[in-house]
């Protein structure tokens, strides 16, 4: 299973890039690549959650391996729906 990642909006910010995704769970883990080379920082703004235990790992993968440009999502459920706001270079 994957998640479903859907590119909403990319822009600059002063010295960074910020994209903004759309993300549709359909499991409980999952590393998106975002693109970047490195993930400066990254929120979380549910829009349809069942759970509140959702956590990223900046330039990790799911494993907690080194995975430069990449969050990883953990603690959310099948269904979950929300947007992913991330800046880095």
């Amino acid at each position: 299973m994957a998640f479903t990642v859907s590119s909403v909006a990319k822009t600059v910010f002063g010295n960074k890039r910020v994209y903004d995704f759309r993300v549709t769970a359909d499991a409980a883990t999952q590393t998106i690549n975002t693109g970047f080379s490195t993930v400066e920082s990254a929120i979380l703004t549910p829009e349809s959650m069942t759970t509140a235990a959702a956590k990223l790992r900046l330039n990790q993968d799911v494993s907690g391996t080194v995975a430069n440009g990449s969050v990883a999502v953990t603690g959310v459920a099948s269904g979950d729906v929300f947007f992913l706001k991330v800046y880095g270079n």
